[in-house]
């Protein structure tokens, strides 16, 4: 009985040439091919709640929901944001139930091994990275991209002659990445681009023009529509960012053995 009810559970979820697939192969492949990674992933999930229990440890609702916010803050509209989620088979909540379960982990870890991160360690990592953290100068481009060295030139004539460049560059531009924007390239940063062409647009004023410049694509030419002077950085304004980001690192540093202790320490039973 028990057989054949199993077996009249399995549904055909499509047929190849005739020849039928059922759901039922497709999970038993699955488990063979991922089960024992998954079984250890929640048993896992589940070392960490009783732990988490145990040290009376909670994820913290306020770092939940910014957490949620900064990832919901990369897309530019709620519509943008639940079709992308949607689109990886997630749902809001799922994604906010792994997020709070992520917090749960990195707060039990820095409670049993009691990780913390000093103002004076933060200055320390300033001060040696001082640059890196600062802004530097920038500049906010726009470019068409074509084939020949001809037709760039014919361009940049049209171009000062008073041809609209983002007009321009969203009917003719080979870039299709940028094309749809007018050529936006958005900010670039001094020494994120190749010799001659960083002295050709660092060279211009904002408003002016820089081009022909050969790349691997083709032929450019530039607008430079704004730019933007380094800024030094102080220490006050990424206090905040840096204690967390330190914190994290000495957590993802400790997360392995301290999980291995928490696998040590467990009982495993599988049935007979």
């Amino acid at each position: 009985m028990v057989l054949a009810a199993a077996a009249a559970a399995a549904k055909t979820m499509v047929t190849v040439n005739g020849v039928p697939i059922s759901d039922r192969e497709v999970s038993d492949r699955a488990f063979r091919q991922f089960g024992t990674s998954v079984l250890n992933e929640i048993a896992d999930e589940i070392l960490v709640r009783q732990a988490a229990k145990a040290a009376k440890v909670q994820a913290d609702p306020a770092e939940v929901a910014a957490r949620l916010q900064r990832i919901r803050g990369q897309f530019a509209d709620d519509k943008t944001f639940s079709e992308r989620l949607s689109a990886i088979g997630l749902s809001s909540q799922e994604l906010q139930d792994r997020i709070s379960a992520q917090i749960l982990r990195e707060s039990l870890v820095a409670a049993e091994k009691k990780l913390s991160v000093a103002e004076a360690e933060a200055r320390e990592f300033f001060e040696a990275n001082k640059e890196k953290l600062g802004a530097g100068e920038a500049v906010r481009l726009r470019h068409i991209l074509v084939g020949s060295e001809k037709e760039a030139n014919d361009f940049l004539i049209a171009l000062r002659a008073g041809a609209d460049f983002a007009r321009l560059a969203g009917s003719v531009s080979l870039d299709s990445g940028t094309r749809e924007k007018g050529g936006d390239l958005g900010f670039v940063s001094r020494g994120m681009l190749q010799g001659e062409l960083e002295a050709a647009v660092f060279g211009a004023a904002p408003g002016g023009l820089a081009g022909p410049v050969r790349t691997s694509a083709g032929f450019s030419v530039f607008k430079v529509e704004e730019r933007r002077a380094a800024k030094a950085v102080v220490f006050e304004e990424v206090k905040a960012d840096l204690l967390r980001a330190l914190l994290a690192d000495k957590i993802g540093k400790a997360w392995p053995a301290y999980l291995q202790e928490l696998r040590d320490k467990a009982k495993y039973v599988a049935p007979k």
